[in-house]
């Protein structure tokens, strides 16, 4: 039960727009968690994309993490551009599922 609500992936960057407009980024993603139907979903929150969280879908957790990442990184694409604070460009991390200890 410790796993459920709980941040796996915390991850704070900057936006730079096509514009050249930079603005802050955050992503939150959360344990997955299994349904009912027998399939899994985690939690997202990136205000830059969509003003409320919203859930990604996959067979079990360790595909729903990966979706939630694919669907961040294509949904950055033609957006923006995750810089650091240097204005370097960065890479959105890859969340390991299960975690390793």
């Amino acid at each position: 039960m410790d796993e459920l609500n709980k941040i796996i992936l915390k991850f704070e960057a900057f936006a730079k727009r096509d514009d050249g407009s930079v603005v802050p980024f955050s992503l939150d993603v959360w344990s997955p968690v299994a349904r009912t139907q027998g399939d899994s979903s985690c939690r997202v929150d990136c205000t830059f994309l969509r003003e409320k969280p919203f859930q990604i879908f996959g067979v079990d957790g360790e595909q729903a993490c990966e979706l939630a990442i694919d669907f961040i990184r294509l949904s950055l694409i033609d957006r923006a551009e995750l810089i650091d604070a240097n204005g370097n460009p960065i890479s959105l991390p890859v969340i390991e599922w299960p975690p390793s200890d």
